[in-house]
Formats: structure tokens, C-alpha cells, sequence
């Protein structure tokens, strides 16, 4: 709580090391500071906003500068619009940092968990060369197409999991609840048990028997994978497995190299050196596996080979994405083709995706026949030995 000079009361929050600051801080402003009490940091905000939102974001900033609007206005005019949470309380504290004479830059790198590294590089290097606008508007594009691609890939899978979901909890109650009941009265009729109704009796059983012990054995497992999953080797090994899982991998693959390829052009479109681009592009490339075959890229770009010859030893890349590169070395239009092979993998991510989730159906399809095909047949044979043996009297 604080007092003007004409006696009105104002009640809001701000963001200061201490008290003594906010006082001294507000008296330039004619404030005076009656009362505080300290809340949780802004840059403590631990929610993200999605790729869709970064997006806005930088379209709206790059229009308002555009425009020939200041950057605090800017800041303003965005704050009173914007509807994520994190983004509009950060705001509040970039604002104030750029009004004590900070850049952009600096002042967004002071709010922790909004923004991507990727994208204050990027802002940084735009306040350097005056070309912020720009910048932000390839920014804009870049998180969109990222957006559009994810939420197609995620979209994609959740018909699929749906039915595995479905599948194994249909099996689960078949095995617990229906098929005991239905051999017992089997049983009593002394019919003849086939040996695959045996098979699926004997795993009904063990499933009844034990389930609590396997429910906690599942969880326990659960537990110990995701522990071991949050250390360094345990998501190397993981992100490894994604470059490498059959279906879902050359959509996770094409994921990735258009993450790469789009952030290199829009680095060195920038005037980015290729040394330096490839430093800030660990930023963007979330995978530890693809980034540990990059360290071998930078290391022989540090020591004066093609890039071309880099790119063709990591293994991983196809061919006509090396011949890009040659090209454009060559040409001096690297980002150019940088941007054109983005283009080249976000369309084949799209059709990937397309392709696994063609995959994924027929065979959870498959599964499920196969499944549900052994219960009715595991049901229906000692069924037809009844009617088989009642026929013959």
C-alpha cells in the first residue's frame, strides 16, 4: 500500500529486492510506500504457455514495433491483451526492468520458466543488429509451424492409445470377472477342457491370485523407470530409443531435424557466425542423443572441415539434406537451403505422422482380433464338446 502526494490511497504489487528499494524506487515517482509485504517472486512462475502463444506473442511485438511504438507501450499494449497468466504477471517485471534502462533482452532473461532460451537469444540478437522486428516475426512463424506440427502428432496418437487403453482393460476384466465364472459352470456340466482353455483358465487364476502383488510390482516399476528417467543417462538412453523406435521414431526424427534446420536459418539469416549458431541451437534441440552427435559437427567445424562432410558422418540425416548443405556452402545461400530443408521435413513429419498412425491401427486392430479371438475360443470349444457329446446320446 502506498500514498500519492495528494493523499490517494493505491494497492498493487510490483516486483523489488527489498522493501527499502521499493520505497526509494516509488519516491521518484512521487509515491510513497505505507506498507508491503513480500509474495512469491515473479520469476518463480513455474507454468509454461505453449508454442500457439509464444507464437502471438512475437507476431503482436513484431506488428508494435513496427507500428513505431516504444517498448514500454509495447509492453503496455500487451499486458492489457494478453490472456496466459505467466506471460502477463512477467510482463509487469519487464516492463520495469526496461523503464530502469535495461535492454529487452535482459530484461525477459530475468523471468525464469516463460520464455524459450531459443527466443531470447534470438531477441537478443536483434537488439543488436536492429533488426528486432524481423527477428520476431521469423520467430512467429517458426513457433506456428512448431505448434501445428505438435499438436498433429499428438492429435494422431490419441485414437490409438485410446484403444490400447480400451483394449487392455476389457482383457483385464475378462480374465478377473467373466471367465472364471463361465469355466466353473463348464465344469459342472463335466465337459471336456481344451488345453487352450486351460492356458487362458490358468491365467485367469494367476491374475486373480496375484493381482494385488502385480499392481504393486507395476508400480513400483513405474516408480523406478521414471526416477531413472529424470538422470542424465536414463533420458540419453530414452531419447535414443525415440531416434530409433520403429513407427514413431521418423516422425520424432523429422520433428527434430526441422527444429534444427529452421532455427540454423533464421540464426544465420540473422548474421549469426556457424559456430556460434550451432552453440545457441543446443537451446532449441531438446534430444541428448541428436545433441551429442552435434558436439561432433561443432568440433569439426572448429577445426576447419566442410560442413557438409560434418553433417553426412553424424549418420542421420538423409542424403539430399547433405547435398543441401554442399549446395549452399558452396553458394553462400546456407540459409536458404537451411530453410528450405526445414520446409522439406516439416512436410514429411506431416506425412510420417500420417503413415504411423495408418500403421498403429491395423496393428492394434490385429491385436485386439487376436485377444479377444483366443477368450471366445478359449469360451466357445468346450461349449461345442457339450453340444458334441449331447448330440452323440
Amino acid at each position: 500500500m502506498a500514498k500519492t502526494l495528494d493523499g490517494t490511497l493505491i494497492k498493487g504489487s510490483t516486483e523489488s529486492d527489498s522493501a527499502y528499494e521499493l520505497a526509494l524506487s516509488l519516491r521518484e515517482q512521487d509515491i510513497f510506500l505505507i506498507k508491503s509485504r513480500s509474495i512469491k517472486k515473479i520469476t518463480e512462475i513455474s507454468t509454461k504457455p505453449n508454442l500457439k502463444t509464444i507464437s502471438i506473442f512475437c507476431k503482436q511485438f513484431s506488428i508494435c514495433i513496427k507500428a513505431g511504438i516504444p517498448t514500454c507501450d509495447i509492453l503496455n499494449l500487451l499486458y492489457d491483451q494478453m490472456l496466459h497468466k505467466s506471460i502477463k504477471k512477467s510482463l509487469i517485471s519487464i516492463r520495469q526492468n526496461v523503464q530502469k534502462g535495461n535492454s529487452l533482452f535482459l530484461s525477459m532473461k530475468k523471468t525464469k520458466n516463460v520464455y524459450p532460451e531459443f527466443m531470447m537469444s534470438m531477441i537478443y540478437l536483434g537488439e543488436e543488429s536492429g533488426k528486432l522486428d524481423i527477428i520476431l516475426e521469423e520467430l512467429s512463424e517458426y513457433y506456428e509451424k512448431e505448434h501445428k506440427l505438435l499438436r498433429k502428432f499428438t492429435n494422431s496418437m490419441i485414437y490409438p492409445c485410446t484403444v490400447f487403453l480400451t483394449l487392455m482393460i476389457v482383457s483385464l476384466f475378462l480374465f478377473i470377472k467373466v471367465i472364471p465364472v463361465f469355466i466353473t459352470n463348464l465344469k459342472s456340466l463335466n465337459a471336456d477342457i481344451p488345453l487352450i482353455t486351460r492356458l487362458i483358465l490358468e491365467i485367469s487364476n494367476f491374475l486373480r491370485g496375484n493381482f494385488l502383488f502385480i499392481l504393486i510390482i507395476i508400480l513400483i516399476s513405474a516408480f523406478i523407470s521414471v526416477k531413472y528417467l529424470k538422470t542424465e543417462s536414463g533420458k540419453m538412453v530414452f531419447d535414443k530409443f525415440k531416434f530409433m523406435c520403429p513407427i514413431l521414431g521418423p516422425v520424432y526424427k523429422r520433428l527434430v531435424y526441422t527444429r534444427f534446420a529452421r532455427g540454423l536459418s533464421i540464426l544465420i539469416s540473422s548474421g549469426v557466425g556457424l559456430l556460434k549458431a550451432f552453440e545457441i541451437i543446443n537451446d532449441v534441440i531438446c534430444d541428448r542423443y541428436f545433441k551429442l552427435k552435434l558436439k561432433t559437427v561443432f568440433n569439426d567445424i572448429k577445426k576447419g572441415e566442410d560442413l557438409s562432410s560434418s553433417i553426412n558422418a553424424m549418420n542421420l540425416f538423409p542424403q539430399f539434406f547433405v547435398a543441401m548443405i554442399k549446395i549452399g556452402e558452396e553458394t553462400g545461400n546456407l540459409d536458404e537451403m537451411f530453410l528450405t530443408a526445414a520446409d522439406i521435413f516439416y512436410e514429411d513429419a506431416q506425412e510420417n505422422v500420417e503413415k504411423a498412425t495408418t500403421l498403429l491401427e491395423p496393428i492394434l486392430i490385429i491385436f485386439l482380433g487376436i485377444m479377444i479371438g483366443t477368450i471366445i475360443l478359449a469360451v466357445m470349444l468346450p461349449m461345442l464338446n457339450i453340444m458334441d457329446s449331447a448330440g452323440k446320446f
